[in-house]
């Protein structure tokens, strides 16, 4: 919507009088922000407002009325240019623009439902740079839009998950585990299980590989998993339903002829995993630690559930060596 002018009064012209003049030149002043304005030349009006307000101090009490729509203006400016900056998604460009919105309503004391746009997508626009920083390895420059975002909104959990994702990138794990822990925290608050299973997810990843590299290292003649153990530990301290972990566990327990510590594992590993290949892995182990305890039963309808190469042939041997197991 166009914004109309300020007239200029033949009255307040009087030669020779200098405080006449100064009026003059504040209604000029405001006449070109409006101008400016109509034109979609936001950042120019800005300008042209200021000099109002500085203009209207000297001029004093008669240029009140313009000093006050002058002050309505420059937040409207800073929000108008915002927006243009945000169709164009040149959200980094919008921020400063934004953030200045919300200072000079507050200045101002006006402006309020245009100061809550602001505000909406200054959040926003700070999420979007973090992750677009974080993509870009810019961590730092990332990490500051994320407290940046965390300053407008505390229980902003997804500003946690992207602090942890940068902390994994840079193999920090006891800050990426904080980060993720607060954003755990606040997903479940929200009851958002979609993210709480994907920061599990990425925490599992980061933890078995290396019990994958110790079970590689293992050297088969000694048979000393101490080191797989602890890998297994590690994985289980950052996330307690890690069903890799405790498979792992499951499977050097019955290497080392602990049947029932094994077969304990392996019932945890079953509430956790989704993969089948896993499932029949994990069942496996299960079977194999019931064959060995003497618990033919329940080794015979754990080897029934092995239904995934190449877990399957070994499952059907000892299927075969247990009493009534067809």
């Amino acid at each position: 919507m166009k914004l109309r002018t300020i007239a200029i009064l033949g009255t307040i012209l009087v030669a020779g009088s200098l405080s006449a003049q100064t009026q003059t030149d504040v209604i000029n002043e405001f006449n070109e922000g409006v101008a400016n304005v109509n034109n979609q030349e936001y950042e120019l009006s800005i300008g042209h407002f200021n000099q109002v307000l500085s203009l209207a101090e000297v001029v004093g009490d008669s240029a009140n009325e313009l000093k006050e729509k002058a002050e309505l203006q420059i937040p409207l400016a800073y929000y108008r240019q915002a927006t243009l900056f945000l169709k164009r998604k040149q959200f980094d460009n919008a921020i400063p623009y934004l953030e200045q919105t919300i200072e000079f309503s507050k200045l101002y004391n006006n402006n309020e439902e245009s100061s809550k746009k602001a505000g909406k997508y200054l959040l926003q626009s700070y999420m979007r740079e973090g992750q677009r920083n974080f993509k870009n390895k810019s961590y730092e420059v990332a990490i500051g839009y994320y407290d940046k975002a965390l300053a407008m909104k505390e229980d902003l959990y997804q500003a946690h998950q992207g602090k942890g994702l940068i902390f994994l990138d840079q193999d920090e794990p006891d800050m990426m585990l904080e980060e993720f822990n607060l954003a755990k925290e606040g997903a479940m608050a929200r009851n958002d299980t979609k993210t709480i299973t994907a920061i599990n997810n990425v925490i599992d990843s980061y933890y078995n590989k290396f019990i994958t590299e110790e079970m590689e290292m293992v050297d088969p003649e000694d048979n000393d998993y101490t080191y797989v153990i602890e890998a297994c530990e590690n994985a289980l301290t950052a996330n307690p339903e890690n069903p890799r972990a405790l498979y792992h566990l499951a499977l050097v327990n019955n290497k080392m002829i602990e049947y029932d510590a094994a077969a304990n594992y392996a019932l945890k590993a079953l509430q956790f995993e989704s993969e089948p290949v896993w499932i029949s892995a994990i069942n496996f182990e299960l079977g194999h630690a019931y064959q060995n305890s003497v618990e033919y039963d329940k080794a015979c309808e754990a080897l029934k559930k092995v239904v995934e190469e190449p877990f399957l042939t070994r499952a059907e041997k000892k299927m075969s060596s247990i009493p009534g197991c067809n």
